[in-house]
């Protein structure tokens, strides 16, 4: 009896042994798999707004572009003057959503937010729509620019505004919650 009771130990003893080791190699094989299906539904996310609007995402990256390198013509465009300057900019705002990515709509958002708030910081805005160009432009093509150095490619006095521009800088970054990026790369 005690022989019987020593052999069914070893044999449980060895199928518990056997499990213990193959488990870290499920465990990996598991997160693996569960990494490429994320990345592969991530790729044909992707892969499809590429396709479905490429056009459209270069229109909306031109628009916001024309914000910050024809303030004033693309303001009137775009303002309350306009006779249909309320709808474009409400449908630029639409797209923006739609083809930008969450780290753009929270920029999008927080810049909505300061725009009805009533706020007359305009180098506040006029950051915020560097970060939404700068977002857009690394959604669309991968490629990250410093919203400060697109200030500094079409201010020419951005040296005398430089602390202040760094200033929303920041506050725009804690408000989003992101300072992931180098976004404060830009001098």
């Amino acid at each position: 009896m005690l022989i019987a009771i020593n052999l069914i130990m070893t044999v449980v003893m060895v199928v518990l042994i056997g499990v213990i080791l193959r488990l870290p190699d499920y465990i990996v094989k598991t997160w693996l798999e569960q990494t490429k299906n994320k990345n592969a539904h991530e790729i044909q996310i992707e892969s499809y707004f590429k396709q479905l609007g490429g056009k459209q995402q270069q229109e909306i990256l031109s628009v916001w572009t024309d914000f910050l390198t024809d303030m004033d013509n693309t303001a009137e465009k775009y303002s309350n003057n306009s006779p249909d300057g309320i709808s474009k900019f409400k449908q630029l705002i639409h797209n923006t959503v739609v083809y930008g990515s969450d780290r753009t709509v929270k920029l999008l958002s927080a810049y909505s937010h300061f725009v009805y708030s009533g706020d007359s910081d305009g180098n506040k805005m006029i950051v915020y729509v560097a970060f939404i160009v700068s977002s857009l432009k690394e959604d669309f093509s991968g490629y990250e620019i410093s919203p400060l150095t697109l200030l500094k490619l079409m201010i020419k006095d951005y040296d005398d505004y430089k602390v202040a521009y760094k200033k929303c800088a920041k506050e725009i970054e804690e408000e989003v919650g992101d300072n992931s990026h180098a976004w404060n790369n830009g001098n």
